[in-house]
Formats: structure tokens, C-alpha cells, sequence
């Protein structure tokens, strides 16, 4: 089976993963099949009666695949399709990180503009940033076939014009042989990294906010609330353990303790 399949020719992206993955399973699984299958030979060669003749190992079979979905040249259609979608978000993503992430309100963005001699103490969310907006500056040198060029202006602006650029070209460079996967695997890597911050994403999932009280199981901060739901739960994954797992409590029970624990304060 697996050796009629040609992995390469298939699209490179999300929609033949589970494919692949049940290629490569199987293919691990008759390598394995064939060393036990030469070891039974071998064991029934020296095989002897009265003993219990060896057991012959079974032969995997076949896995059941999908229709095969070729790249065209590189991504299909659909996956095309996919990639320019995540790409186009990363602008609106990379702003919401900047603005919520905390401790960093107020901070200036202007940082790292080439020629300057001035030195920074760039926060994780402006590394982050300024290595991302640094991606979308090269590969837009990479398209154009020249070096990599200094951002002009803030970073903030220069993410939302470099985004805008690539995104006008996304179907170009996804469909360029020599180039199409490392952008395909590099956007997936970039989306994955800001997706948390992707506005669409989180107006579609309710949010999680944190409690202050510490988990009366395991005594860690680690209490939360999704937004619309009854219950508060402890997240951290240890807690309880060998006694029915992490702690759940009822926003009445929440209320209770914080109102034993106000008490507790104002008394001191």
C-alpha cells in the first residue's frame, strides 16, 4: 500500500496531515512486523516438539485513507486558501497583544529602527513583535529579490503595511515551488504563536478570567472562570491528585470563601 503512495506530491498542508500520519504509522508498523515475522522464521527453524511452536506474528493491514488531495504545486486550493486567511489576522492579532498584555501599556514601540545607535530594553511582547514585523520585512525582500531592507516608521505601523503587502501576494508566494513551503510552515508558526490574540478567535470563545483566592485543594493561585458558566475550576493539573482530580466550585462556594477570607482580613 504505502509504496504506491507519493508523499511528496501531496498537498504540503493541513488537509493531508492525517494522511501522512497513517502512511508513516503504517510503514512503522511493517518494519516492525517484518523484524518480528524474521525472528519467528528463526524460532520455528529451532524449534523442537514437545515445546510450543512459536506464534506467527500477524501482518498489519492496510490503513483507510481519504482521497489523495495533490499540491498544486506546492498547497492545494483550500490550503491556500487557509494560509492567506491566517496570514491576513496576524496584523489585528499582533495589535490586540501589544495592547493587553500586561505591564506593557504605555510603552513606547519605537524600537530597534535601523541605524540607530541607541540601545532598548525591549520587553517580551516588543521582542516578540519586532522579530515578528523583521519576518514580514523578509519576505518581502525575498519576493522582490533583494536584500533585507530597515522598517520605516513605528512598529505597529510597519506590522499592519508589511502584513497588508504579503497578504496582497500570499497566493504568489504560496504557489512558487522553491518558496511556498517554508512561507506556509512560517505563517503557520506565526499564527500559532499570535493566535491567542486573534480578535475573530476571541470574540468566537468566551474568555477565561483568573480569581484571586488560592485553590482551597492545592493552594495555588491557580482558580479561573470561564465567562457565562457557573463554576469556578482550579487549572492547575496536579490538584487533588489521587483524590478525584482538581478542585471545582460553584460561584456560591467561590463567594463564600472570599467572604471568609474578607472576614478573616478585616479581623487582623
Amino acid at each position: 500500500m504505502s509504496s504506491t503512495v507519493d508523499l511528496d506530491a501531496l498537498c504540503a498542508g493541513a488537509c493531508m496531515s492525517g494522511f501522512r500520519r497513517k502512511v508513516r504509522a503504517h510503514e512503522h508498523a511493517v518494519s516492525v512486523y517484518l523484524a518480528a515475522y524474521a525472528d519467528w522464521q528463526r524460532a520455528v527453524e529451532a524449534w523442537h516438539p514437545p515445546l510450543v511452536r512459536p506464534e506467527e506474528p500477524v501482518r498489519p493491514e492496510d490503513p483507510r485513507l481519504p482521497y489523495p488531495v495533490h499540491g498544486d504545486p506546492v498547497y492545494c486550493p483550500s490550503c491556500v486558501y487557509e494560509l492567506k486567511a491566517m496570514l491576513s489576522k496576524l496584523d489585528g492579532a499582533a495589535c490586540v497583544y501589544l495592547r493587553e498584555s500586561d505591564g506593557l501599556r504605555g510603552q513606547t514601540d519605537q524600537v530597534r529602527v535601523s541605524g540607530s545607535a541607541e540601545e532598548h530594553s525591549l520587553s517580551p511582547t516588543i521582542e516578540d513583535l519586532d522579530e515578528f514585523d523583521s519576518w514580514l520585512r523578509s519576505w518581502k525582500s525575498a519576493y522582490l529579490g533583494i536584500d533585507t531592507f530597515a522598517r520605516a516608521g513605528h512598529l505597529a505601523d510597519s506590522i499592519t503595511l508589511g502584513t497588508a503587502w504579503l497578504v496582497a501576494r500570499a497566493e504568489r508566494l504560496l504557489t512558487r515551488p522553491e518558496i511556498a513551503l517554508d512561507f506556509g510552515q512560517e505563517i503557520r508558526h506565526w499564527y500559532g504563536k499570535l493566535a491567542v490574540h486573534d480578535p475573530s478567535e476571541m470574540a468566537a470563545k468566551p474568555r477565561r478570567t483568573s480569581k484571586p483566592l488560592r485553590c482551597p485543594q492545592c493552594h495555588l493561585a491557580t482558580l479561573s472562570q470561564l465567562d457565562g458558566e457557573d463554576r469556578i475550576e482550579c487549572r492547575n493539573r496536579d490538584c487533588g491528585e489521587g483524590r478525584g482530580g482538581p478542585a471545582v466550585l460553584t460561584t456560591e462556594e467561590y463567594e463564600a470563601l472570599l467572604d471568609s477570607a474578607l472576614t478573616a482580613a478585616r479581623s487582623r
